[in-house]
């Protein structure tokens, strides 16, 4: 079933395999970093060695990293990081502690401290509760219920307890997300339905008045085989015109016309079963079809399978050659 609190071109396993080409492991902030095995730190050092070819105002495919450092401990929790950094190296390093209570205290270079901390409770109705708090402040909070079917519904709140989104599994089966202004009305309601071979998905979206104002749908391998858009609808919120798959080896991502021409732009990304944090090659097609952006990306890995080194290359539309414009150096240490 459809999840948007994942990344736009991790959004649903059609063939039921797990999301993002993972096996399903415990999670850690180490692991959704994608890191594997007992990494103690990283650093990535970055070298250009030929200007990135595409205009700056046209560039979709951010392949590109900056300098990163980050300290785990054996929980897989980061404990220093690279706070803020530019090409050119890091701004501020940020090193983290852990009270009893389970709160994170992170200060930077620049001496400013950030508490954060996480508490999940179980109500008695058997939902589950998780509340973030900020400086001891709560920043936001999600409840999650589930039926008899073990089908997970949750709600969204934020710092002030208004509803900010709901996603909840309808009688027929159908996953239905709704997004709340604060006022309370709904701005946006999506629905997504499933086929029972699993090889077709389709997706409605209503606005504030419950009118149908896009439907989408797709095959297993991400080919678009009808859609419709109310033309001059612009939505309010920007996840509302986009639609993906997201299955080992492959992630296709379309997105409608921001003016409401309902034209839309498509990625893809290809990988070899690392993960979508991970790409071997991406695609990216403008609202008329055509490829105006293509990126492919080549990794030198570890006996833990995480990469070391990796060389970047970007399409020159105007030579139709692919350039090298960058190449990434990952020291890894281990426990």
């Amino acid at each position: 079933m459809l999840r948007r609190l994942l990344s736009p071109l991790c959004l649903i396993s059609l063939l039921g395999l797990p999301l993002c080409g993972q096996e399903p492991q415990h999670w850690t902030e180490r692991r959704n970093l994608g890191f594997e095995g007992p990494v103690r730190s990283a650093l990535t050092t970055v070298e250009r060695p030929n200007p990135d070819p595409r205009p700056q105002e046209q560039r979709r495919l951010m392949a590109q990293a900056n300098p990163d450092w980050a300290v785990f401990d054996l929980q897989g929790r980061r404990i220093e990081f690279a706070s803020a950094s530019s090409r050119d190296g890091f701004e501020a390093i940020s090193k983290c502690t852990f009270q009893a209570d389970g709160a994170r205290v992170c200060t930077d270079s620049t001496g400013r401290t950030q508490e954060t901390q996480r508490e999940e409770i179980t109500l008695p109705d058997g939902s589950r509760e998780v509340t973030y708090l900020r400086s001891s402040k709560v920043d936001n909070r999600e409840v999650t219920r589930f039926d008899e079917k073990g089908n997970a519904s949750s709600r969204n709140y934020d710092n002030s307890g208004r509803l900010t989104s709901e996603d909840s599994i309808l009688p027929n089966g159908d996953d239905e997300w709704k997004i709340y202004d604060e006022s309370g009305r709904i701005v946006q309601n999506q629905q997504t339905r499933e086929s029972n071979d699993k090889t077709r998905f389709d997706r409605w979206s209503y606005d504030s008045d419950g009118q149908l104002v896009w439907h989408l749908a797709l095959n297993s391998d991400g080919e678009l085989l009808s859609y419709w858009y109310k033309v001059g609808y612009e939505p309010k919120v920007s996840s509302s015109g986009s639609l993906g798959i997201c299955r080992r080896g492959l992630c296709v991502e379309y997105k409608f016309d921001k003016q409401g021409s309902g034209r839309m732009e498509k990625t893809v990304q290809h990988t070899s079963g690392e993960g979508n944090l991970e790409p071997d090659s991406e695609e990216h097609y403008n609202l008329e079809g055509v490829m105006d952006e293509k990126t492919e990306i080549k990794y030198a890995r570890d006996a833990h399978r995480n990469w070391t080194s990796r060389t970047v290359f970007v399409w020159d539309a105007t030579s139709n050659r692919m350039i090298e414009v960058e190449r990434d150096t990952r020291a890894i240490d281990y426990y």
